[in-house]
């Protein structure tokens, strides 16, 4: 889907590559996943370095294209509804609602409604995801132990 513009939002759809550009975009990431110092050429034959930053976001978004994924590309600043938090953990809203009420993740109102900073329900969810892989670790070892 073409977009006009170069700012996304989460009320957008993610972007993902067409059939005919997903060999593109696979042949795009093993390039500069070659390249040394990678940088980009201007239409009129400037080179212009790219910035480590840059190469990472753009390294992390090729990849998950080249897998068929879409993308967005969200400011950590980015306030989000409740929805689209429950969205992104892959939760219902109830539920969503009940982890900020508890104070598992911060929150803030306007009027009646609750936001989400990006930054911190990424947070919460790297920490969910840290706890989830340490019980497994703790399950793994106790199976160890008793031998099955």
């Amino acid at each position: 889907m073409a977009r006009s513009g170069l700012a996304y939002s989460l009320e957008q759809e993610p972007v993902s590559a067409s059939r005919e550009e997903s060999g593109d975009v696979v042949l795009l990431k093993n390039y500069l996943e070659k390249q040394r110092l990678p940088e980009l050429c201007t239409p009129d034959g400037k080179r212009i370095a790219l910035p480590s930053s840059v190469y990472q976001v753009l390294m992390k978004v090729l990849t998950e294209m080249s897998q068929g994924n879409a993308v967005a590309v969200v400011p950590v600043h980015h306030e989000l509804t409740t929805q689209e938090a429950a969205d992104l953990l892959n939760v219902s809203r109830p539920f969503l609602v009940k982890l900020l009420e508890e104070g598992h993740i911060p929150f803030r109102k306007t009027g009646t409604h609750r936001r989400v900073l990006f930054q911190d329900l990424m947070e919460y969810r790297r920490r969910r995801d840290a706890e989830r892989a340490a019980a497994l670790e703790e399950l793994a070892a106790e199976d160890a132990r008793l031998g099955i």
